[in-house]
């Protein structure tokens, strides 16, 4: 068993009773706060209205002061056996919201009067930013975040403390006013003033009066505007620079007499996670199926020792490139590296098993590096397309997917789509990355992607087969329009294989809801009996989103069992637990942590018992899973928890797009890639070719 530790100190209540002071009236310095939390005392007191508002400080005019235990008690009742039959809390202590509330307040106070970098929001947690001087360029000065987050009884029965490092955030050294000249002010978010951080349309008349002491964060509108470079993704080991940043900030903050006599943490640290606590997903959950079903759990060696699960299934399949007139050596190269007389790389061929056979006649060169479609559209419409051949593009796109210049970016999309509407996938080349002499490391991966955008199965799951409609729904926000996209992906099995895309707004979940019906339909009338539908979403699923299909299926005289596993990242401002026995400190994979209340840790990674982890595989973080179901007795089976467990962690080896691992499963990763696209295609509508078809990857 792995000695594990989480991110969270524990602390004691400081003080056995409390006194707040409340009014019904909004003052300024006064918190508000929501009827359902405030005590009954309140509201008998002031009346019936939606919020109340409250001081921790001190009386004042009008407020009602109201004194309660820090620490509520309960009354338990037993059977006629002498068994627990339940729980109530008393009305002898004031709500964990306001507690938690309380104990941040006193939190951001104490590192406010330090004269630290602190945000003003401290009702969920409180964010501490710390100068990094040695990381400060002419351009910019460097802060590293920490966020102190209260919880109570969340792992424990005592006040917890949730100590999360935040990353780095640069500051421009150029003041707004300097910036303003080059510089719209809706780019400009969160910015510095007076040693004190605030949104931009929310700083005082003083800082609006004095823009040339004002200084902005870096974020990607300003990079837009002032065509910055993006920053290089940070691939080292997030665990042992998290860890690094919290031991250093508790050593360095909180384990002083000065934190303590506010916050008395437990003076043995951070807390080890219980071995009850830790599970570990089936050792057959890492293996998949190759060609001759022969199996093997790493997809790169895997694909090199056995070959593709499936072969393309089209008899014809022709490929041919579209590119700018200035590429055509480019072309060439990856023509060689395609049919494998090109050094590095052996072939589609030999490492895919898919058939490479180019027509150069329906290649297509363009001139505008700003505007091909109307030539690339010119050319497809007076090219002779055979209906009874699969055809596959690659289009070389002389633009990097994620350019800074916004009409460049959209290029990508719009030849994806004018693609698809003629039933033809693509694969898109980075002109600018293929004269790399590592290029060849990267051509595995176009591999399986090619392979299963051309109906192919590069592996699959080795499960069993049950009667099951598996659903995953992910979210994009576009940044250009604020709009957030839901994606949906289903399977008619469990062992991975999609066969339908869909994509809506988020608050469209009518839609939504019918489309999984629509799904299940169909499934059960070519199935004597569905079991269960399981659905990964990418948040909490409200009752507002699962009630239409909890109804439908009535409809449908379906009864059987919802299951519904939120699926989020833990990328900042959550739990994460460290392996001690081991120098990375990252948790086998396949370990999960029960968090209790249907929550679990499950590390998603490629380290395994037994074998050396490389390095350039990654360390990502765990992922944060909520199980919940319409029948909950189902969810107190252990058996069952553990098998959708299972089934999240086999998702994420479905994914085709690289042979590297991945975190998350594709269930939320694929319908997110789709949510991504989708609001740039015309009238926001995905072909129907596309909706069953891998083109995203």
């Amino acid at each position: 068993m792995s000695n594990l530790t989480f991110n969270i100190l524990t602390f004691k209540h400081p003080d056995k009773s409390l006194t707040f002071y409340f009014s019904d009236i909004e003052q300024e310095g006064l918190i508000r706060i929501y009827h359902t939390l405030v005590p009954k005392e309140v509201v008998a007191h002031f009346g019936e209205q939606e919020h109340f508002y409250l001081s921790f400080k001190s009386k004042f005019e009008g407020s009602l002061s109201i004194t309660k235990d820090s620490k509520p008690t309960y009354t338990i009742t037993t059977d006629d056996e002498g068994n627990e039959k339940s729980v109530k809390s008393e009305n002898t202590a004031f709500s964990t919201s306001i507690l938690k509330r309380y104990y941040n307040y006193l939190i951001h106070d104490h590192f406010t009067n330090k004269g630290a970098l602190v945000k003003p929001n401290f009702i969920q947690d409180t964010e501490i930013w710390l100068p990094n001087t040695k990381e400060s360029t002419q351009e910019y000065n460097f802060y590293e975040k920490f966020s102190l987050k209260v919880q109570i009884g969340t792992l424990t029965s005592n006040p917890e403390l949730l100590l999360s490092y935040e990353g780095k955030s640069k500051v421009f050294k150029k003041s707004i006013a300097v910036l303003m000249a080059d510089v719209s002010p809706e780019s400009f978010s969160w910015v510095i003033y007076d040693n004190s951080l605030y949104k931009y349309d929310e700083l005082p008349d003083e800082g609006k009066r004095n823009l040339e002491q004002v200084y902005p964060l870096w974020n990607f509108d300003l990079r837009t505007a002032l065509q910055l470079p993006t920053p290089a993704p940070d691939r080292t080991n997030k665990y042992k620079k998290f860890n690094q940043r919290i031991e250093g900030f508790y050593k360095k903050y909180l384990n002083t007499k000065e934190f303590k006599s506010i916050i008395p943490l437990d003076k043995r640290g951070f807390l080890p996670v219980k071995g009850m606590m830790i599970g570990s997903v089936s050792n057959k959950s890492n293996l998949l199926a190759f060609g001759n079903k022969k199996l093997h759990k790493v997809p790169m060696q895997g694909m090199k020792t056995h070959g593709p699960l499936e072969i393309s299934p089209y008899n014809s399949i022709h490929f041919f490139f579209i590119l700018h007139e200035e590429d055509e050596e480019i072309g060439i190269k990856l023509h060689d590296y395609f049919r494998g007389t090109a050094r590095g790389f052996g072939g589609l061929y030999n490492f895919s098993k898919t058939s490479y056979y180019p027509q150069k006649e329906l290649a297509i060169k363009f001139k505008s590096k700003n505007n091909p479609l109307p030539e690339i559209e010119e050319a497809l419409n007076q090219n002779p397309f055979d209906e009874s051949i699969q055809y596959i593009a690659i289009y070389i796109s002389p633009h990097a997917k994620n350019t800074i210049d916004k009409e460049q970016r959209e290029i990508y999309y719009r030849v994806k789509e004018t693609l698809l509407k003629r039933k033809i996938t693509s694969q898109v080349i980075d002109a600018n990355k293929v004269d790399s002499s590592s290029y060849h490391y990267s051509l595995p991966n176009i591999a399986i992607a090619i392979l299963a955008k051309l109906d192919g199965k590069p592996w699959r799951l080795d499960t069993a087969m049950r009667n099951e409609l598996v659903v995953g729904v992910g979210a994009f926000k576009n940044v250009d329009t604020d709009i957030q996209y839901i994606g949906s992906a289903f399977s008619f099995t469990n062992n991975g294989n999609f066969n339908r895309f869909e994509c809506f707004q988020k608050n469209q979940t009518e839609e939504l809801a019918g489309s999984i019906l629509r799904a299940i339909k169909e499934y059960a009338a070519l199935n004597n009996a569905v079991e269960r539908l399981v659905i990964h979403f990418y948040k909490n699923m409200s009752q507002k989103e699962l009630k239409p299909i909890e109804d439908g299926l009535r409809e449908l005289e379906l009864d059987i069992p919802v299951f519904i596993l939120s699926i989020n990242k833990t990328e900042s401002q959550d739990i994460v637990a460290f392996d001690d026995d081991w120098q990375e400190l990252m948790p086998l994979s396949g370990t999960f942590i029960n968090l209790g209340r249907g929550k679990f840790l499950l590390f998603n990674n490629t380290r395994y018992h037994g074998e050396i982890h490389k390095s350039h595989e990654g360390y990502p973080f765990p992922i944060k899973l909520g199980i919940y179901c319409t029948d909950r007795e189902r969810t107190k089976d252990p058996k069952v928890v553990k098998e959708l467990i299972d089934q999240v962690y086999q998702f994420s080896r479905m994914y085709w797009k690289s042979v590297s691992q991945q975190n998350l499963p594709v269930t939320i990763k694929y319908p997110e890639m789709v949510a991504e696209i989708f609001p740039h295609f015309e009238g926001e509508e995905i072909p129907e070719f596309g909706k069953s078809n891998l083109w995203f990857l």
